[in-house]
């Protein structure tokens, strides 16, 4: 029996037939429960979690009864480990706690140790870098206690402790922690040693030693690519990009991701990608391929939504609730066939049977019929929402509006008012003097003062509507605005267009124009950015608009809870053209990136 099962697991496309063969020989309840044990393993190896889902309805009662910690941490740490390959880390870690719980239990310090590691992976991926170096001294200590046959596990808590100090950019912590493996005794092979030389790689690129780093990269790939670990050879790859990247050897960094993405869809770890198409990107733009760069960015951000997708995780725990309640259906069940077992015997059962079945059917009336007022009430909900957005964004036209009209009344008071004055004035002067010099002087002035009011009405003219932009389309109205920014000397913007020949409808222009200034304006006020860069790219079927400055990040609920109108404005501006909105951004962070979106296939319309 052990020999067939044994044979399933190493089994690719027979391990089917060999279970239904061995099913059909067990004899006892061990066997049964090696024979659940054997499809749990064999499902969670191919990564089939709604197979693994049905072997655990039969399984986990069984390890229950037998009160079997040592499966029952086994069979709680397969499900974290798909779960943190998913990129689910939230479900990952509740997993590894169920599984810590048993592995203290059964008093394995190994098992305890790898869980700790676990943990202290998990909370890494989920940025929480506190707890995963918390939990990376735990995977060390734990196996310490236990003396040099858990030294396998010393090296496990010394690297993922390392790694995490990289996460937070403090690569003397991480070699010192790399440092210590290396120390260990008795003398380690070169194998169990291969992922510390890959993370010391790592620490020297996080501290500016490219040469050692780059040495450390070459020795690591030489010890994983005579294996079959495909995520620490992708793991290798991407830090050797990142080294070749940081020497400005742009090809050789963009070769080794080729070859980390090949290794990330083997090892199919979700988390990978974010890092590989971060880098891409990096790359791409210090070329000055900014297409290139503008899809790794979008791809980037793609990779990002879905690894932090609380809709995901969601579901991740409502396939657990569905797993726990098809448990309780199966007690139900069982309890039921009891009972008419014992019917002729237990006649008063009947009666109680009777009233269970009545309440379970009351129970569900009333269940659906709350479900129904829920789902009602959820809508009515929806809908109010739906009508509180739109008022919104109508009361920010208007204030909008308004606050235009102020503005424009008010450089008229201010500026135009203040030099007609001044030109009333100097003329009156004419009739004061005889003297033709004089009046001369008093002519000149007046021309000079003209001047000033034709120049105040071209920027009056200008902020309300730019002629460029009525005449000539979007592409010249934004180089006229950057040009005008850029004459102060403080900031400079440089613009970048791609396939932009022909015109847009004018709501598209307009909207989109407004949308560049009003962010821009935003980044020169709050940002205190230097270099500020405009892309427009037109595609087959939309326009790509991104805006990168240097200035310093921002925390992006300021923006949705800002009492003014200009986030608003834009965000209504946009619902117009169907255009759609990704921000980059984050606090003590230089650099943020703006990318819009807009279909071209869009319905003409009037401003």
């Amino acid at each position: 029996m052990a020999s067939l099962l044994d044979s399933a697991l190493s089994s690719e496309n027979e391990a089917e037939s060999i279970f239904e063969f061995v099913k059909s020989k067990i004899s006892s309840e061990e066997e049964l429960k090696d024979f659940w044990i054997a499809k749990h393993k064999h499902y969670s190896r191919i990564n089939d979690r709604e197979k693994m889902m049905l072997v655990e309805k039969e399984l986990l009662p069984i390890l229950t009864e037998l009160n079997d910690h040592k499966e029952l941490t086994d069979f709680h740490y397969r499900i974290s480990y798909y779960y943190e390959v998913a990129g689910l880390y939230d479900q990952a870690i509740a997993f590894s706690f169920k599984a810590l719980d048993h592995a203290k239990k059964a008093g394995n310090p190994g098992l305890i140790s790898s869980i700790y590691k676990s943990l202290s992976q998990n909370h890494r991926l989920f940025h929480d870098f506190d707890k995963a170096i918390e939990y990376g001294k735990l995977t060390f200590l734990s196996a310490e206690e236990a003396g040099e046959k858990y030294i396998n596990e010393q090296v496990l808590g010394l690297n993922i402790t390392g790694a995490a100090f990289s996460e937070i950019n403090e690569p003397d912590s991480a070699i010192y922690y790399y440092d210590k493996v290396l120390t260990l005794l008795p003398l380690l092979d070169s194998m169990t040693v291969a992922p510390t030389i890959g993370n010391i790689a790592y620490a020297y690129l996080l501290a500016g030693d490219i040469e050692k780093s780059r040495k450390y990269n070459l020795a690591a790939l030489d010890l994983f690519l005579k294996t079959d670990n495909y995520y620490a050879i992708a793991v290798v790859y991407i830090n050797a990009a990142m080294t070749e990247n940081q020497d400005k050897k742009y090809d050789q960094a963009l070769i080794y991701l080729d070859s980390g993405i090949v290794y990330t869809q083997k090892s199919q770890y979700a988390e990978m990608y974010k890092w590989i198409y971060d880098e891409q990107h990096k790359i791409h733009k210090a070329m000055g391929n900014y297409p290139e760069a503008l899809n790794s960015l979008g791809n980037l951000l793609t990779i990002k939504d879905s690894l932090f997708n609380t809709e995901r995780a969601e579901i991740a725990k409502d396939l657990e609730i569905q797993y726990q309640t098809s448990l309780k259906d199966q007690e139900i069940a069982a309890q039921r066939l009891s009972l008419l077992e014992r019917e002729k015997s237990l006649q008063r059962s009947i009666f109680a049977l009777l009233i269970l079945v009545l309440a379970i059917a009351a129970l569900l009336v009333i269940y659906f019929l709350a479900k129904s007022r829920q789902a009602k009430e959820k809508q009515l909900l929806l809908q109010q929402k739906a009508l509180e957005v739109k008022e919104a964004y109508i009361n920010a036209a208007l204030e909008s509006q308004e606050n235009e009209r102020k503005r424009f009344a008010q450089d008229l008071h201010d500026g135009f008012g203040q030099l007609i004055s001044a030109l009333r004035l100097n003329i009156s002067r004419l009739n004061e003097t005889d003297n033709i010099q004089n009046k001369i002087g008093v002519v000149e002035k007046s021309e000079s003062i003209l001047k000033e009011m034709h120049t105040e009405i071209r920027n009056i003219a200008f902020n309300l509507m730019p002629a460029t932009l009525i005449q000539y389309g979007l592409k010249e109205a934004i180089r006229e605005f950057a040009q005008r920014i850029n004459s102060s000397g403080k900031v400079q913007i440089d613009i970048d267009i791609h396939g932009l020949e022909e015109r847009l409808n004018e709501l598209q222009e307009i909207s989109l124009y407004r949308v560049i200034q009003e962010w821009i304006n935003n980044i020169l006020k709050y940002a205190e950015a230097q270099k500020i860069q405009i892309q427009l790219v037109k595609h087959e079927n939309e326009i790509s608009v991104m805006i990168e400055d240097d200035g310093m990040g921002f925390d992006q609920k300021l923006l949705k809870n800002s009492k003014g109108n200009g986030w608003r404005n834009i965000q209504s501006r946009l619902n117009r053209i169907n255009a759609s909105l990704d921000l980059d951004t984050s606090p003590n962070r230089k650099g943020n990136s703006l990318i819009i979106e807009m279909p071209l296939s869009y319905k003409n319309q009037n401003v």
